[in-house]
């Protein structure tokens, strides 16, 4: 299966999560998240309100290579600064968030900061807002586009954001937290992948889970529209 196929599973497993959604926010270089909101106001809830770092329900006829591209504040219905989001989601009003994760532990805690391999100091691109988002919002979603063991770790070296994940998203496999024992639990695993492949690339204790559902025709074709290039496969490599 290629990137672009595995991509849209990714979409369209996203893209579901929304059908009872009431909003939605996705951020930089956000391209599955984007992709999945615009599948999901397509097929599943019109209704959505989807805001954007660039603008309030944007309604792109395509999706660019910048997920702050000129071209989505264009199609907005309003301009939107980050600092409302903030306050939109400080007040409870934020259904769910796209999160991206640096490092991600067993209890869907990131790391934007920074790690330590040895004496050397690895800098990642900073929290961005994650860590009122991943604690305010009521469904934060994390995805992360490549799954190894020094992403997905026991516990992370530095705490950037700490939230309760409604679902933690990678290119092997989808958790989501058990919260009776306050950590995360495979919740499905991609077809190409197998447990054993997610218990070799993952820094925790995993189960084994039933397959992911695969992206339906409908939800391909508007995939393909929206992103004619394959730009969504570029996070996968």
């Amino acid at each position: 299966m290629n990137l672009l196929e595995r991509a849209n599973y990714m979409i369209s497993a996203m893209a579901r999560l929304l059908k009872d959604a009431d909003s939605a926010f996705m951020g930089v270089a956000s391209f599955l998240p984007f992709l999945a909101i615009a599948v999901a106001k397509r097929l599943y809830n019109p209704d959505l309100v989807w805001y954007s770092i660039v603008g309030f329900n944007p309604n792109p006829y395509r999706m660019p290579m910048s997920t702050v591209h000129p071209l989505i504040a264009e199609y907005c219905d309003a301009k939107l600064q980050l600092a409302e989001l903030f306050d939109i989601s400080a007040r409870g009003e934020l259904d769910v968030v796209f999160l991206a994760g640096a490092q991600i532990d067993s209890r869907g805690y990131l790391n934007n900061s920074h790690v330590y391999i040895g004496d050397r100091r690895v800098q990642f691109p900073g929290g961005a807002g994650g860590a009122l988002l991943h604690a305010t919002a009521k469904r934060p979603i994390v995805w992360q586009g490549k799954h190894d063991p020094r992403i997905f770790v026991k516990e992370v070296q530095r705490i950037t954001a700490a939230g309760k994940p409604y679902r933690v998203f990678t290119p092997l496999c989808i958790f989501k937290l058990d919260e009776s024992i306050g950590r995360l639990v495979v919740d499905s695993i991609h077809p190409w992948s197998s447990y054993e492949e997610v218990k070799e690339k993952t820094g925790f204790e995993v189960n084994e889970a039933p397959s992911t559902t695969e992206p339906s025709d409908e939800e391909i074709e508007i995939i393909q529209e929206l992103d004619p290039k394959g730009i969504r496969q570029l996070v996968l490599q």
